[in-house]
């Protein structure tokens, strides 16, 4: 078997009365209807527990009910994104920031909405807009990468760090363009610059931990993860990627313990879900596996880290069938990822599909041109698909 791409990680209650008693009742006063506020926390709660139609339904109605409230447009538009009901999801998210033109985390979701309708420069511009917000930034840089243009952006920022060498967002901007290139060195050049004009900032903290993370160092990089959650313990990306770590160590108990945390503080994050699918996927617990990963795709269907390992479980599992679709929708939505093309050439390669195989092969290619195992798989097949 060829190998796989690796995980990027009521009852009722019956009551009968006589003729006399029926007579004899007064009537009850009409159950009140639900305020546009009572609707919208039950619709809370039926989108964090992956419920979206449910909690559209209910968010509609709150909305009719006070079309001003900005809460319930706000969270009306993420259930419609998650549904892939993307003009709703704008619309809903448009109203918004009407009212609140400077609401960095709408713009940043709004950006998102327009990736997934692949309105590239729609969505770079809200992305922008969504700015300092880091997660928005990091947005930002995927549209680059995924266009095929994470150059242009480096040189913009490398400009801007030549006029504001002590802006420490510039540095941490700069660091995460290096981080995504996989320019280690240079990436954590930049956060220690960031660190050294603000040494509480705990965005860039947490990066150079990832960094330390990808390079091997995980203690190293465990250790910065420590210093942001003593300086702020709800800062869930740290205990998310503490257990990212964990999983590379192999301490797959603590990792979930910290995982399960990152959720607790931020249970509409998809990727902690992610991870922690990848968890128990080493644990050999497939259905729950398979249940977080999909927890996952609730939340944001654009998560393909989450295709990726969906599929590659599958696969593990002889499911090619279900393993194909996984890829191939992972691909309709991250046209430009590696791993989900790599993977998908495997699995048509062991149904024996070669011209399909040598197809996605060559699109890892087209993408990596270094990517050694793709070009000597190409080489494999190549012949038997000129049969």
């Amino acid at each position: 078997m060829k190998n796989i791409a690796s995980l990027a990680i009521a009852l009722t209650i019956c009551a009968f009365f006589s003729a006399a008693q029926v007579r004899a009742a007064t009537p009850s006063p009409q159950t009140p209807q639900p305020t546009a506020q009572q609707l919208l926390l039950q619709a809370q709660t039926e989108s964090s527990s992956g419920h979206n139609q449910t909690a559209r339904e209910l968010l509609r109605k709150a909305a009719a009910l006070d079309p001003g409230d900005l809460a319930v447009q706000k969270l009306l538009g993420d259930v419609e994104y998650r549904l892939e009901n993307y003009s709703a999801a704008a619309a809903a998210y448009k109203i918004v920031l009407t009212h609140e033109p400077m609401n960095k985390e709408v713009h940043n979701r709004l950006g998102g909405v327009y990736a997934a309708q692949d309105k590239i420069d729609s969505a770079i511009s809200e992305f922008r807009s969504s700015l300092p917000l880091s997660e928005g930034f990091a947005n930002l840089v995927q549209s680059y990468a995924d266009e095929g243009r994470l150059g242009d952006l480096e040189i913009e920022y490398y400009r801007v760090e030549e006029h504001e060498p002590y802006e420490y967002i510039t540095h941490y901007n700069l660091g995460y363009i290096y981080y995504y290139e996989k320019k280690f060195d240079a990436a954590i050049a930049q956060y220690l610059e960031a660190l050294d004009r603000f040494p509480r900032y705990n965005d860039a903290r947490n990066a150079l931990g990832m960094v330390y993370g990808d390079l091997g160092q995980y203690n190293r990089a465990i250790d910065n993860y420590k210093t942001v959650i003593a300086a702020d313990p709800k800062y869930y990306l740290a205990w998310m990627n503490w257990g990212v770590e964990l999983i590379k160590l192999g301490q797959y108990n603590d990792a979930i313990a910290k995982l399960n945390r990152a959720i607790e503080l931020n249970p509409a994050y998809a990727r902690s879900y992610d991870n922690l699918g990848v968890v128990y996927d080493y644990l050999g617990d497939f259905t729950k596996a398979v249940e977080l990963y999909n927890k996952a795709l609730v939340l944001d269907p654009r998560e393909r880290e989450a295709y990726q390992n969906l599929g590659s479980l599958y696969y593990s599992h002889n499911l090619m069938n279900l393993a194909e679709a996984a890829f191939i929708k992972g691909l309709a939505v991250a046209p430009r990822f590696v791993g989900l093309h790599y993977n998908l050439a495997v699995v048509y390669q062991e149904q024996h599909k070669y011209t399909m195989a040598v197809q996605q092969y060559k699109a890892v290619l087209a993408i990596a041109p270094n990517n050694a195992e793709a070009r000597a798989q190409l080489a494999t097949i190549e012949p038997k698909a000129a049969h």
